[in-house]
């Protein structure tokens, strides 16, 4: 999987380019392999890119709270505003916590942003040796086919990066605590008992799940840059490395399981993603809503690739250079993709989640809560 840290080996510096390349495929695999990276790369932004555009002709967007369009805002009876004039502290109140969670879901929605360029960035070096460098992998690259493989070594360039990036992203989003401020309440879930529709403030259920999938992660990801997986291990070397392939796929695995709940029955994106009508809480889907469902798909398909190729080489030896590539690609683009994820619904957040001043915001959900106690 991703390991991060080992003794170096000198010999491996020295191995020929010719050596590691032993077939037809990987000698051409290799002499194209900058092309291949560039179409992979366009492949999977031009894709995102024409969902962006998709919506780009759209004025009405959805939104963070209970959604209404324009003409249809609710009628105000007089007396509901009589009473809201006579209950000032209660609407200070309200407009105090609106304004706390706005500034914790900005604070979020950067620190988000950050660990996904820290994961892009820190994977640059190692697509680069396996791609114009095989030499410079280590013997076992063949077999093993991961950046933790490339990596290993923590005194090298893309060692040092790998995990220095993988350790603050996950530093950055366990700190955060993004699953709670830069995603929409799930919408089955959202009662009248909460006026303001966060996820702070939902039933139980829901505030544990968002807290497992905030925090054991993260833990496991943190657990994965500072634990390696050594190539050639025994004795207790053998605990690290267990440690080590198991903390890094099941972290993985949550996290896009939870992305996926979170778009489908918390968002209704799937349901309506070539819609323009309005979900049931939170009206249209934004396009950054669109783009993150596109990015699951192809996270998921990349995971698929990743798994089926490293459960061929668990139990067949392998001296196919360009096989190891394939797996190589499908780990590091399922994991860019993944931590990408957070970072675009936090953009969605700056873009769509704070529109209007704080007062507006509290006035609107004053005469609701009013409204729904003279209903009753």
């Amino acid at each position: 999987m991703m390991d991060v840290c080992a003794d170096p080996v000198s010999d491996e510096m020295s191995t020929s380019d010719e050596e590691r390349l032993v077939t037809e495929g990987d000698h051409k695999c290799m002499r194209k392999s900058g092309r291949h990276v560039a179409a992979l790369t366009v492949f999977l932004l031009v894709v995102p890119f024409l969902c962006l555009q998709l919506q780009a002709h759209i004025n009405t967007t959805g939104g963070f709270k209970r959604w209404k369009p324009d003409d249809q805002q609710p009628w105000v009876p007089p007396s509901v505003l009589e009473q809201l004039k006579h209950q000032p502290l209660s609407f200070a109140a309200m407009a105090a916590l609106i304004g706390l969670g706005r500034q914790q879901t900005l604070q979020a929605s950067i620190l988000v942003v950050l660990a996904s360029l820290l994961i892009l960035g820190g994977t640059w070096t190692a697509t680069i040796i396996v791609t114009q460098e095989p030499a410079k992998t280590p013997k076992d690259f063949s077999q093993k086919g991961t950046i933790s493989n490339v990596t290993q070594d923590v005194a090298t360039p893309q060692g040092r990066l790998w995990s220095v990036s993988l350790g603050s992203a996950s530093i950055l989003l366990l700190t955060s605590m993004y699953t709670f401020w830069i995603y929409r309440s799930w919408a089955p879930c959202v009662g009248t008992d909460n006026p303001i529709v966060t996820s702070v403030l939902q039933y139980a259920t829901e505030r544990e799940l968002r807290a497992f999938w905030a925090s054991v992660p993260n833990v496991g990801f943190l657990l994965t840059a500072m634990i390696p997986s050594l190539s050639g291990v025994s004795g207790y070397e053998r605990v690290l490395t267990a440690v080590h392939n198991v903390t890094a796929p099941i972290s993985m695995l949550i996290c896009v399981v939870m992305e996926t709940i979170q778009l489908n029955y918390g968002e209704n994106a799937f349901e309506y993603f070539f819609s323009f009508e309005p979900t049931p809480i939170y009206g249209p889907l934004t396009k950054f809503q669109r783009l993150r469902v596109v990015l699951l798909v192809e996270c998921w398909c990349a995971g698929i690739v990743f798994v089926a190729v490293q459960g061929y080489l668990a139990f067949n030896e392998n001296k196919r250079y360009w096989l190891a590539l394939v797996s190589y690609f499908g780990e590091v683009i399922g994991l860019t993709l993944a931590f990408s994820l957070p970072a675009v619904a936090g953009i969605d957040n700056i873009v769509y989640g704070s529109r209007g001043t704080v007062t507006d915001e509290a006035t609107t959900i004053a005469i609701e809560i009013l409204n729904m106690t003279i209903k009753q």
